[in-house]
């Protein structure tokens, strides 16, 4: 299965993750939203990551290859351009 990249911003209480989604290509109308509202998982993994405490964005962040955040964190996810 191939998989599209999705850049996003994700919010929990402690931190704001800006990183990569991996969302399956299902079909044309398989939207990034349908992906999150489907997951079974217990994590959300994000790949090329900056980490930054919450209302830091504006400082250099922590940089990761990967990360899982928990599904039950997170307060907020939205797509993003670079």
């Amino acid at each position: 299965m191939t998989h599209e990249r999705i850049r996003v911003l994700v919010e929990t209480a402690e931190r704001t993750f800006r990183g990569v989604v991996h969302k399956p290509m299902i079909d044309d109308s398989y939207r990034l939203s349908d992906h999150l509202n489907a997951y079974d998982k217990n994590f959300l993994c994000l790949t090329e990551v900056t980490i930054n405490e919450r209302g830091q964005q504006y400082r250099a962040g922590e940089k990761a290859d990967f990360v899982a955040v928990a599904i039950g964190a997170i307060t907020y996810v939205q797509p993003i351009q670079d």
